[in-house]
């Protein structure tokens, strides 16, 4: 990676932070809530950063101890080193089930895998779909597995 391409990235970062902070996600007419920012001026400061060497994991919904584990596999993909590599997948439970919870878990270590995002499906559905980024020249390890229980046997135990 560049320099030039670190810096642009910092300097989007810095105005996301900036935007977040501007524009609340909470209206401010929610009831009951309060909130407080006290904020104290800084005579001299520093800015650091440092590209965290960290896997990418994604969780989506709540598992329970009661879920069951419906579906689980590796997800591998592997990059020749002379392209990113953008890729959707949808994983289908082919069954009459309820998703509580998905758990993708990123295997390369070092953080150097891909960079899950959620599209579709998950909690309360039979699918899970998800978008994959890599970096430039690496591919992807996801470990899934997809909890929840068979709706049927839910139905027949209450």
């Amino acid at each position: 990676m560049t320099h030039s391409t670190m810096y642009l990235r910092l300097v989007l970062f810095y105005a996301f932070i900036s935007f977040i902070n501007c524009a609340p996600a909470v209206p401010s007419s929610a009831p009951s809530a309060q909130t407080t920012i006290k904020t104290k001026e800084v005579v001299r400061s520093t800015i650091e950063y440092k590209v965290l060497k960290k896997p990418h994991h994604l969780f989506i919904g709540r598992c329970s101890p009661d879920d069951n584990i419906l579906h689980q596999e590796n997800i591998i993909l592997y990059n020749d080193g002379k392209s990113h590599v953008a890729a959707g997948i949808r994983v289908n439970v082919e069954a009459d089930v309820y998703i509580t919870c998905v758990k993708i878990h990123d295997e390369v270590p070092d953080g150097a895998g891909g960079y899950p995002s959620y599209v579709a499906g998950g909690v309360g559905y039979n699918y899970v779909e998800f978008n994959v980024m890599t970096e430039y020249g690496k591919g992807f390890h996801f470990y899934v597995q997809i909890f929840g229980y068979d709706i049927k046997n839910k139905k027949n135990s209450v």
